[in-house]
C-alpha cells in the first residue's frame, strides 16, 4: 500500500469540516455529524487513516496543552493525533487546517499513546503534576 502527506491532509481537512462542540468532562465520544470535541476529532482521524489502510502504529493520540503562557492549564488541555510518515512526525489538529510537523506547533505535550505498552507514556519534559 501505498501512503502519502496528502492522505493526511484529506483527512484532516474532511474531519476538520465538522463542528467543534465542547463537552464538559472527557468521554472520548466518537465524532458525528453534529460534531465533538477535540479527542473526538483526533479518534475520527485515526479511525479514517485505518480504514485507508494505515499502519496502527504509525498513528498516536498526544494530549497537550494549547497556548502555554496563558491560562489555567485544565482550561488549555487539547488531543491530537500524532502520525509518523517518512521520518517525520506530523500533528493533525482540528485547531489547524493542514498537518503540521511536530516540532513546529507550539504546544507544550504531556501525554502520548504507546502502542509498546499500550498506555499513555509522558512527553519528554511532561509536567507530571497535572494528571
Amino acid at each position: 500500500m501505498t501512503y502519502s502527506l496528502n492522505d493526511l491532509k484529506v483527512v484532516n481537512t474532511k474531519v476538520n469540516l465538522l463542528p467543534y462542540v465542547s463537552e464538559v468532562g472527557d468521554d472520548w465520544s466518537p465524532i458525528t455529524d453534529a460534531g465533538g470535541d477535540c479527542d473526538s476529532f483526533a479518534m475520527a482521524k485515526l479511525q479514517r487513516l485505518v480504514q485507508y489502510g494505515w499502519p496502527e502504529r504509525s498513528l498516536r493520540l498526544a494530549c497537550c496543552f494549547v497556548e502555554p503562557s496563558a491560562g489555567v492549564k485544565c482550561d488549555r488541555y487539547h488531543c491530537v493525533l500524532l502520525v509518523d510518515f517518512e521520518g517525520q512526525t506530523y500533528v493533525l489538529d482540528n485547531r489547524y487546517p493542514y498537518p503540521m510537523e511536530y516540532d513546529m506547533v507550539p504546544y507544550e505535550w504531556h501525554r502520548i499513546w504507546s502502542h509498546d505498552l499500550n498506555a499513555w507514556e509522558w512527553a519528554q519534559g511532561a509536567d507530571k503534576t497535572f494528571a
